[in-house]
Formats: structure tokens, sequence, C-alpha cells
């Protein structure tokens, strides 16, 4: 027979006593950076710029240097953003399909949020095609300036569906705050790297308030196979599978609804994985 369960009192004690993980780093030159905890305790102690670890600064200087391109944005694979369209409708359509089907008779409108919307490239090749509005988020002003320059109504062409980028919000993930209830789908990709723990849970509280009810926020970022990869180039983090979801299930209490590999991407290149999570409160 198995063992009893613990009585829930005892249950809760052991849950409590636990360790949080802890996550061990190293920098793109294979130096260890120590672990999370210590990493991030020096980033925000560290030198500061308008209030904010002198991190932020560096990640927007690099981008800055950075011509707005899709081969630009995706250091030279800009030939992946096919590919990458493709499994983020697969992956859309699992996780949320059937407001999408209510939409396609109809009998529903769907509004989404880019973040770290670069040029416009997924919302160009993605988003647009699947909500009635976007509305785009980037800190890089070059980079949210071609975006609008392309996708603004009176730049781009006109879509016989209707579908249309609303706006063009040239702001830090760590200091935007979404409208409440306006989306059904807030999408992130490739960029929350650059926000220290810190600030990657006051964003996802904030998105929390951003989501109409029964939306979800889908992530896609690349992995590293254990711990966290330092890139001192760009001021930006790589987390491992289990880090992103110690980040979701642990310090925000977020439902992972599901997971998923990107397919088909060039070898040498990290693993991406895509997440749809939502916020245990929020209505599905």
């Amino acid at each position: 027979l198995p063992p009893p369960s613990p009585p829930p009192a005892l249950a809760a004690t052991r849950e409590s006593d636990a360790m949080p993980p802890v996550f061990k780093g190293v920098d793109d030159k294979g130096n260890s950076v120590g672990t999370h905890l210590a990493f991030w305790k020096a980033v925000k102690s560290g030198a500061s710029h308008e209030g904010k670890p002198l991190w932020y600064k560096k990640g927007i200087e690099y981008w800055d240097t950075v011509e707005a391109t899709d081969d630009g944005v995706l250091g030279g694979y800009g030939h992946v953003s096919t590919q990458d369209a493709l499994d983020n409708t697969a992956f859309l359509e699992t996780v949320f399909g059937d407001a999408l089907e209510a939409k396609r008779t109809g009998s529903r409108r769907l509004v989404a949020c880019d973040c770290g919307a670069g040029i416009g490239r997924v919302t160009s090749s993605f988003l647009i095609h699947h909500f009635d509005e976007v509305d785009l988020v980037e800190p890089v002003k070059h980079f949210i300036g071609k975006a609008e320059e392309l996708l603004a109504p009176a730049g781009a062409l006109s879509r016989t569906d209707g579908h249309r980028c609303v706006s063009f919000f040239a702001q830090p993930l760590e200091g935007f705050h979404p409208e409440p209830q306006r989306y059904d789908v807030i999408w992130i990709q490739w960029c929350v790297g650059h926000l220290t723990d810190e600030d990657f849970v006051s964003f996802f509280q904030r998105c929390a308030t951003g989501l109409r009810p029964g939306g979800i926020i889908v992530v896609k970022e690349n992995n590293t196979k254990e711990g966290f990869v330092l890139d001192t180039d760009d001021s930006s983090l790589t987390r491992s599978h289990k880090y992103f979801m110690h980040l979701f299930e642990d310090a925000l209490g977020y439902e992972v609804v599901k997971h998923r590999l990107q397919k088909n991407f060039p070898a040498e290149l990290f693993q991406v994985r895509m997440y749809a999570v939502k916020p245990t409160s929020t209505e599905t």
C-alpha cells in the first residue's frame, strides 16, 4: 500500500520549508557569474541610470546600433521568420482555438498586444492576420519608428479584413502599463531576457490587468539547457526551461497552460520554447 498522505498542516509546513531553486549562470565566454540570486543582487546594487539599474541602459545602447531590418533584429537570422510565424500560428490555434474560431464566424472581435515588438516583424507576419487590432510596445526608438512607418494605417497597405495596428508605444517593458482588460492575447517574444527577475514578475502582474476574461499571455524565448547564460553584448539573460517555470509558477503563481518547442530552426541556435500562461484568477 502507498504511504498515507501527511496531514494538511504538515504538508503545508514541508512545502513552506522547501528551499527555492537556485540557478547557476555563465557568461557568453563560459565564465561563471554565480547564482541568479547573487547576479541580480549585484545588478540592482550596482550603477544606475534614471533610477534603474545600468543593465537597462546598456541593453538599449546595444540595440540602438542595430539596423531596423529582420536580419538586424534577429542577429542575421531573418530567414527564420516564415517558420517562426508558422509555429506561432499552430501554437495559438492550440491554446486559443475556440476564440479564433469565434472570430472567424464573426461572433467575436480580438485584440492583441505585441511586446518587445521591434520593427513589427511578429505583428506583420502573424498577429495582424488573426486579430482585429494590435498594439505594439518597443523601447528602441528607431525600431518602433520603423514599425509605425510600415504598419500604421497611413503607411500600411489597406487590408480587406479590416485588421489594423492601433497604438505604437515607445516604452520599455519594465515601464509599460497595459490598458485594463483591453487584450485577448499579450504576445511577448524574444525580449524578457532583458528584464531582471523582479521586473519580470512586476511586468507579468501588470499584464494580468490588461487581459480580458479568458485572455492569455504567450511568451516565446530562447532556452539554455540549465541555469542561465549572460549575453555581455546586449545585456540579457537566456534562462533555462526550469528557470522560466520557476518564475511563472512559483514567483507569479500563474498557470502554464501549455509549452512547446519551436521546430525547424537552425541547429546552432538555442532551443526556442513557447509558453501559454495565465493568471489563476483569469476566467476561462
